[in-house]
């Protein structure tokens, strides 16, 4: 399984936003066909040029230095602006200067950014 950590354009952040909510609703309720769906779904909004596809492993550690940034950050699928605002100002590890690079363009342009995992035999970004 891989994490996709990508930048969604503002005109498309409501649309991500409920599709989102949709997701994490297929999720808890078990329906992966939809599931699927919405994952393909959140997938068409991302900017491809700000995209990156992390492992497991670094992703844990993404998150871990996340929480050190704001100890209340909660993994959701999308990042809001202020959770940007705050990851930034705390700053991270050079080990990921390519996500750094991502939040502050998502931050330029009024995008949130988009982490969700993903099967790599299932979708091809």
């Amino acid at each position: 399984m891989k994490i996709k950590i990508a930048l969604i354009p503002s005109k498309y952040i409501s649309k991500a936003q409920d599709l989102s909510t949709k997701l994490q609703n297929a999720v808890e309720l078990g329906e992966m066909s939809t599931v699927d769906q919405f994952t393909e779904e959140l997938f068409t909004l991302i900017d491809s040029d700000f995209s990156l596809s992390l492992s497991e492993d670094d992703w844990h550690q993404l998150s871990e230095e996340f929480i050190r940034a704001d100890g209340d950050f909660k993994s959701n699928y999308i990042m809001t602006k202020s959770q940007l605002e705050m990851i930034i100002a705390f700053g991270m590890s050079g080990t990921f200067t390519d996500v750094s690079g991502l939040i502050v363009e998502a931050l330029k342009t009024d995008g949130v950014v988009l982490q969700l995992p993903y099967e790599e035999e299932v979708v091809d970004v």
